[in-house]
């Protein structure tokens, strides 16, 4: 079994299809292979499971991971983003509806749940979905069955059920957004994904397989980054997380004309974050001369080697900086 780690992709409104391919993770961050035993142990479980993390962390990914892997992984996921779903509709095809249920209903419907019978449903961003129909998702949780809009018959279902939420659990139940009792029957088994910053370690993999996967996939020759471009992207924040990355990997596969990535192809928030970002250690005791040493070429080496540029972000003259260099190289 490989220990790679995350690979996130977009859900928006409903999803039903999987890769042939099992989605492995991507890093080698101590967190995500302690989530990387929780996917192989809560598998094969039928208990719901709560995936909390920012934005672009990859809770969509974890939640297909662990279909995949689980007995279920032959039958149907669907996926559905409760944020992208209108409140005034969301029951009906959560539930489905029987004909003649209410003006326009001319057919009987299947709902999510029946479409999803022993597969899995993955409700993304549950905090969105309106605290009535929380209400009625309870229900379903606790008598395994439900009944279309506008039926009598009790229908019986055999789902696995997963939920993610970029919010905080604490801040949603106090606001009403979240009900408490549905919060509860979720976290029995609660995987948080952290943010990249809070892994940074596993941003040079990362860029490393996104930048070769999008290449084949949009038919490009293989590049790379220049070092200056790729220390930049190590020491950016990633807000965006994971998504963000490849995101902006993407757009440089297809915008960059050459073989080499250098700074000037990169979004100016990236750019513009080294400075932000980046700090440099000096030990109580370095002499002076040593100091403004390292300050320099530290300098040099973010912005791609550019005298001017550098000159300007250290406030000194050109001249003045070539100078320097002089009596550094001497």
């Amino acid at each position: 079994m490989k220990d790679n780690i995350i690979l996130p992709s977009d859900i928006s409104g409903i999803n039903n299809t999987l890769p042939k391919t099992e989605v492995d993770f991507i890093g080698n961050n101590s967190r995500i292979r302690e989530i990387y035993s929780v996917i192989n142990l809560v598998s094969d479980s039928t208990t719901p499971v709560l995936i909390t993390g920012e934005s672009g962390t990859g809770k969509d990914v974890v939640a297909r991971l662990i279909h995949s892997r689980s007995p279920r992984a032959g039958k149907p996921y669907i996926a559905i983003n409760c944020a992208a779903v209108p409140r005034d509709v969301f029951e009906n095809e959560l539930f489905g509806h029987e004909q003649g249920a209410f003006t326009g209903a001319i057919s009987k419907k299947m709902g999510y749940f029946e479409m999803a019978n022993g597969g899995t449903l993955f409700f993304d961003e549950i905090a969105e979905m309106a605290p009535e129909t929380q209400a009625k998702l309870l229900r379903v949780i606790e008598s395994k069955s439900l009944r279309r809009l506008g039926g009598k018959e009790e229908l019986f279902v055999d789902v696995r059920l997963l939920a993610a939420t970029n919010k905080k659990m604490d801040d949603a139940i106090n606001s009403g957004e979240m009900r408490k009792d549905l919060y509860y029957r979720f976290s029995v088994i609660e995987i948080h994904l952290p943010p990249l910053r809070e892994r940074k370690e596993d941003i040079s993999i990362l860029i490393e397989y996104f930048l070769s996967s999008l290449c084949k996939q949009q038919k490009k020759n293989a590049k790379k980054f220049s070092d200056a471009a790729f220390n930049m992207m190590l020491r950016y924040n990633w807000p965006g997380n994971v998504r963000e990355l490849k995101n902006v990997i993407e757009r440089l596969v297809i915008m960059c004309q050459e073989d080499i990535i250098t700074p000037n192809y990169l979004p100016v928030n990236i750019t513009d974050s080294r400075f932000q970002e980046d700090t440099i250690n000096i030990t109580v005791g370095t002499s002076l001369k040593n100091a403004e040493r390292e300050i320099i070429l530290r300098t040099l080496n973010a912005v791609d080697n550019n005298k001017s540029r550098a000159a300007n972000l250290l406030g000194v003259s050109r001249k003045a900086l070539y100078n320097k260099l002089d009596r550094i190289e001497g």
